[in-house]
């Protein structure tokens, strides 16, 4: 198992170490053995070991404890602690293995929830708390461990923390559409457990059961701070688990400056190290780096409150990750970076690299996130923490995307790679330069394509209209060769940039797929979520991305609705025996999972109302009209009033679905149920200085709690997008004229750039958005439907200026429905349709390209990557199902899945 560290991974594998696999239970196995305790049963799950005398439950809630470890402390911290709850009968359980502590002190981990190794739920008085608390304490005194920031420490220093949170708490399906333990308020209500980063229990938890200790840091530096009595802090530039790192101004001289903060503890591995050790180390390289001028200069080293901190120069500029996105632009049907620019700065990496081997060192994690940009476009060093000298003890480290193959299949423990792995990266780095685009592409399985001949052809793709990226393709597949001796020497590559490719070398670039490549895609994307269907599995259908294995099994977003969804489109286009028993087996798998679940909430997409759609269409082309009439209990159970008004979680969403079973019966009960939802979501309506918001409530037990979005899925666009089809439905003109003030909202904060147009997620946020999600296709898909409604000229310019910013990031995007390419090809198409011109299509056809660039083989299966670029899983919402029902709409045409046709068709009737 790896762990992630903001974008580098430390990759340890338990399978690296067989031995440690078994390594915890072992010490809690002798604990257990030392007490006589037969009767306690051991469970090991994926990541957490569960310890527990036979039938003792640990309870709801109340105040637990956990104990901190590093991977080295972790065993005899186990250990001791293993002795002490045994012996108290106390349930506890901890995580796996060494590697899972390191990543549960990883720079990367969630701050509210890192360094938690032990977790101990003692169910006794006040006093029985407090003894045990002493005895953990003192037998782990001393040891090595990191401070939990969601927890106070019992005494300074010591690794036994506690908090008030759920034991076993009450699982329920959350409002988000996951599984969660919630916590039971007095009043009776269900309350979300908040791990955040500082300790803050519930206003109505029993108090604190401890004497408060003294003050200790919690590793989040905010407000007016100074450091070591000379720096005050200005802006926070990001928060880890590690440590912050943070803009400040030295008092004395005026000097700005950054500051690395690192944790005691923390990001430490099986070597003894920790962050603070990465901290000294960078320290090192910037004083000996600092005459050759390609790094910033070092200021300082000192220690406060058991931390430590590295000061460095403020550099002006960007990191060379912002300056490539900033500079692309689009000019016709040529895009790109300035290509005389980007040759420069080609250049000048290459000098880079070369001044860092001259120095005997390996740059071991060379990519754009580490490269300055100075205004005039000189590049400096940037995070060396990582440098190593040629031959030195090191863990494998890189960041996905921008490593040589030898080093990601490197020893965990072993040397530092050859200057050549550095060449790799700097290919890698070039590749981003020329396109803004990662170099990260899924796993074949089993590994047929080495990966220069998939970045040959990536890049001939990327090259259309794009001229730096055609000129550069030579070098950057030579640097990214798999074979390190195959890569050209550093004084080699000047030449090579200087030459470019040939004309009669060159890429061929491509703006639309070939004959074969969407049929492919279908028959194979097709095939493997058949293949792939285990039709007798209890809990899940098909396999799932991690966090979808959280969620409700039959929604649309993670689970088997929406791949059925997409399964019953391809059958009613092509009818084919075997996906007719595909459909038929995940209909029914569906019906019998779903029944279980006795919540039933009522978004579109993390709710029930898709499930019920998703039966509706299957037992339509089936012809099952028994399915049907379960589909039309699930959606009859869906509830109407929501403190969420949107479509994936909200009342929209049911109110969408509600309107789909009235065009399919004809039944006044659900054209009356679709108009109620209509009522609420109209009740929720918030204006400020003359625009309409939808806002998610504060004091709503959910993570959205608070957001105001203009997006389909979770604001204005989807809310109007609703409003318009139940005002045509019902002939209600308020709601009409409210889905008209939605439209006017979305034209006012809309962000033109180069006749683009693009929105925030909201009005608190400064990204600009082009997906489904949160942005431009997404709005474009609400207010062509407007402009169809109103032949208001504004709003069909506003969807073609969408439609421009969508096509400009068919590069740069992912591949989903949700935040990529599949749902930004649906809203050009819905374009296409509903103008009758055929640019839009062409369009699509652009980003089937883009999607088909990045494919992976797969059992001999071409299979899209999901949305993160790295893997393959079949959701609808963020993996393969969603690419496929666009593929299929493109091949075959028909409305969007999950609208109903009173908004898809013409306006004025069904």
């Amino acid at each position: 198992m790896d762990f992630r560290k903001v974008g580098v991974l430390v990759a340890y594998d338990d399978r690296e170490f067989p031995g440690e696999v078994s390594l915890f239970p072992e010490c809690v196995q002798a604990a257990l053995s030392r007490h006589g305790a037969t009767e306690w049963h051991v469970g090991q799950g994926d990541f957490w070991c569960h310890v527990a005398p036979h039938g003792r439950r640990t309870g709801i809630q109340g105040w637990k404890l956990h104990l901190s470890a590093t991977p080295l402390s972790a065993p005899l911290v186990l250990a001791r602690a293993a002795d002490v709850l045994v012996g108290r009968r106390c349930p506890f359980k901890f995580a796996g293995t060494p590697a899972m502590v390191a990543e549960l002190v990883s720079k990367g981990y969630d701050r509210g929830g890192g360094g938690k190794f032990i977790t101990a739920y003692p169910d006794g008085d006040e006093s029985q708390l407090r003894e045990l608390a002493e005895e953990l304490h003192r037998v782990t005194l001393g040891l090595p461990g990191p401070g939990i920031l969601s927890d106070r420490p019992y005494r300074p220093g010591s690794l036994v923390h506690y908090r008030f949170g759920v034991h076993d708490g009450i699982p329920v399906l959350g409002n988000d559409g996951s599984y969660e333990a919630m916590l039971l308020a007095p009043d009776g209500t269900l309350a979300r457990d908040e791990r955040n980063a500082w300790f803050s229990p519930p206003r109505w938890a029993p108090r604190d059961p401890f004497v408060p200790p003294s003050a200790a840091p919690d590793g989040t530096i905010a407000g007016s701070v100074r450091l070591d009595g000379r720096y005050t802090v200005r802006q926070v530039i990001r928060h880890a688990f590690t440590g912050g790192v943070y803009r400040a101004v030295e008092d004395d001289t005026g000097r700005l400056v950054v500051i690395k903060q690192a944790r005691p503890h923390t990001g430490a591995t099986l070597t003894g190290l920790d962050v603070r050790d990465a901290r000294r180390h960078e320290a090192a390289m910037l004083e000996l780096l600092e005459p050759t001028g390609i790094t910033p200069r070092p200021v300082a080293l000192f220690e406060q409150q058991d931390e430590l901190f590295l000061v460095e120069e403020e550099l002006p500029g960007v990191t060379l990750r912002r300056w490539v996105t900033d500079n692309i632009t689009h000019d016709g049907a040529t895009w790109g970076p300035p290509t005389d620019a980007v040759e420069r700065i080609a250049l000048r990496l290459l000098e880079l690299v070369e001044h860092i081997h001259g120095k005997g060192l390996v740059l071991r994690d060379f990519n754009p996130g580490n490269v300055m940009v100075l205004p005039d476009e000189e590049l400096r060093l940037i995070d060396l923490e990582h440098l190593a000298r040629r031959g030195d003890p090191v863990t494998r480290v890189y960041t996905p995307g921008f490593a040589a193959p030898e080093q990601i299949a490197s020893a965990f423990f072993g040397t530092a790679p050859e200057p050549t792995a550095d060449l790799f990266s700097l290919g890698a780095t070039l590749f981003y330069a020329a396109t803004g685009v990662d170099p990260q592409l899924p796993p074949d399985r089993p590994s047929v394509r080495p990966r220069h001949r998939r970045i040959r052809e990536w890049l001939g793709a990327l090259s259309a209209g794009n001229p730096v990226a055609q000129r550069l393709a030579p070098v950057i597949v030579a640097l990214m060769h798999d074979d390190p001796a195959r890569r050209p020497a550093p004084d080699a590559v000047p030449d090579l940039l200087r030459r470019g490719a040939p004309p009669h070398r060159a890429a061929a670039p491509r703006s639309r797929p070939g004959d074969a490549e969407p049929k492919q895609m279908i028959g194979d994307a097709l095939d493997h979520l058949l293949a792939t269907m285990d039709p007798a599995a209890p809990h899940r259908l098909w396999p799932v991305s991690p966090f979808g294995a959280t969620t409700d099994p039959c929604n649309v977003q993670h689970g088997a609705a929406g791949i059925l969804g997409v399964l019953t489109r391809a059958y009613a286009s092509a009818p084919d025996p075997a996906l007719r028993d595909a459909t038929a087996n995940a209909a029914h798998w569906i019906g019998r999972t779903a029944g279980r679940e006795p919540r039933a909430l009522p978004g579109l997409h993390f709710g029930r109302s898709g499930t019920a759609w998703a039966l509706l269409a299957a037992g339509r082309a089936l012809g099952d009209e028994e399915l049907v009439a379960r589909a039309q209990e699930f959606a009859e159970r869906v509830p109407l009033h929501w403190p969420n008004p949107d479509i994936c979680h909200g009342a929209a969403g049911a109110g969408m679905t509600q309107l789909r079973f009235w065009e399919d019966s004809g039944s006044d009960r659900f054209l009356n149920r679709a108009r109620e939802a209509a009522d609420a979501v109209a009740a929720a309506r918030e204006r400020k200085e003359n625009l309409s918001y939808w806002p998610i409530p504060r004091g709503w037990a959910s993570r959205l709690a608070g957001l105001v979005h203009y997006g389909f899925a979770h604001g204005v666009a989807g809310v109007g997008a609703f409003l318009l089809a139940a005002g045509r439905a019902t002939h209600d003109s308020s709601h009409l004229a409210m889905a008209a003030d939605a439209g006017e909202t979305l034209l006012a904060t809309a962000q033109s750039k180069d006749g683009a147009a693009y929105w925030p997620a909201g009005p608190t946020s400064r990204p600009l958005k082009t997906h489904w999600c949160s942005g431009s296709s997404g709005i474009g898909t609400f207010l062509i439907r407007l402009w169809q409604d109103t032949s208001d000229d504004r709003l069909r310019e506003a969807c073609h200026r969408a439609a421009l910013a969508v096509r400009r990031s068919r590069w740069h995007a992912g591949t989903s429905q949700c935040h990529g390419l599949a749902g930004d090809g649906e809203f050009l198409l819905d374009l296409a349709e509903a103008t009758g011109e055929g640019e839009y299509r062409s369009w699509a056809e652009e980003l089937a390209v883009s999607i088909h660039a990045r494919h992976a083989l797969q059992d001999g299966r071409v299979l899209a990557p999901d949305e993160t670029g790295a893997a393959v899983s079949p959701d609808y919402n963020t993996g393969l199902a969603g690419v496929l029902a666009f593929l299929l709409r493109l091949r075959d045409g028909g409305p969007r899945l999950w609208l109903p046709d009173i908004l898809t068709g013409p306006p004025g009737g069904r």
